[in-house]
C-alpha cells in the first residue's frame, strides 16, 4: 500500500530552537513548555544540530556531559525535503533510528515531521515505526543483555522472540 500524503502537508511549520551556547535547561523548559520532544540548535541563523528529550537523559543527566546544548546535542542531523511522501519519511526514520526530521527546501528550513505526525495523519504507517522500536529493543538487548517484554512491558533477562513478540519467561507460557 502506498500512502501519497506528502511531508509538506503533515510536517509542523513552527519550529522551535535555541543557540548553540543556550544552556541546556532553557531547551528542556522550551519543550515542556510546547509539550514537544526536541528543539533545533542555530548557529548563526543555520541548523547545526538537534536536541531531544533522549539527548538531555541520556547525555546531559545519566552522563553528566556538558551544560550547554552544543554539549549533547545530535550533530548527524537527517533532513528530508517536503516534497517526500510520508511513507518515505516514516521509513527514514526507521532505518536512521530518529523520531524528527527536519524538513528543508533546498537550503531553506521550512518544518519539522515527527513519527506522532505521520501516525496522526496515517496510522496505517504504524506498523514501519513498530520496526523501529523492535530494532531499538533488539539493540538494547544486544548491548545490555536485557530488554522489555513486549506483551506485559516489564524488563527481563530472559527475553526471546515468539512469533515476531519478544516475550519474558512468564508471558511465553
Amino acid at each position: 500500500m502506498k500512502f501519497n500524503a506528502l511531508v509538506k502537508d503533515v510536517m509542523t511549520k513552527k519550529i522551535r530552537s535555541i543557540g548553540v551556547s543556550d544552556p541546556i535547561k532553557k531547551a528542556a523548559m522550551m519543550m515542556k513548555k510546547y509539550k514537544i520532544g526536541s528543539v533545533l540548535v542555530m548557529s548563526g541563523g543555520r541548523v547545526v544540530g538537534i536536541l531531544s528529550t533522549r539527548d538531555i537523559v541520556y547525555k546531559h543527566i545519566a552522563s553528566g556531559k556538558g551544560k550547554k546544548a552544543k554539549d549533547v546535542m545530535s550533530k548527524s542531523l537527517i533532513k528530508i525535503s517536503p516534497k517526500k511522501t510520508i511513507e518515505h519519511a516514516a521509513r527514514l526514520m526507521v532505518s536512521k533510528r530518529i523520531e524528527k526530521l527536519p524538513v528543508f527546501d533546498k537550503d531553506r528550513l521550512v518544518g519539522i515531521i515527527t513519527n506522532n505526525d505521520i501516525l496522526r495523519v496515517e496510522p496505517a504507517l504504524f506498523n514501519i515505526l513498530l520496526e523501529r522500536m523492535k530494532m531499538g529493543a533488539l539493540r538494547m538487548r544486544e548491548e545490555t543483555g536485557f530488554s522489555g517484554c513486549e506483551v506485559c512491558g516489564n524488563y527481563s533477562d530472559d527475553v526471546k522472540e515468539v512469533d515476531g513478540v519478544y516475550k519474558c519467561e512468564e508471558c511465553r507460557d
